[in-house]
């Protein structure tokens, strides 16, 4: 299993998997065009709304 990070939201990349207290989402598209805002998987049913500074936790493909 990989290993879970916490990290600021604006470190997120597309194949991050979101640990979340409803369960994991995965990152498919993220949206950085409202700056400070950030948006994941824009217009989708699990999309998550946040901003730059907020920590999330997930699983990552790698070391970092």
């Amino acid at each position: 299993m990989k290993p879970l990070l916490h990290i600021p939201a604006n470190d997120l990349r597309v194949g991050d998997v979101i640990v979340h207290d409803d369960g994991e989402t995965t990152v498919r598209q993220l949206d950085r065009s409202r700056t400070p805002a950030i948006v994941t998987n824009p217009g989708d049913d699990d999309q998550i709304d946040g901003y730059l500074w907020q920590h999330v936790v997930v699983r990552r493909e790698g070391n970092t």
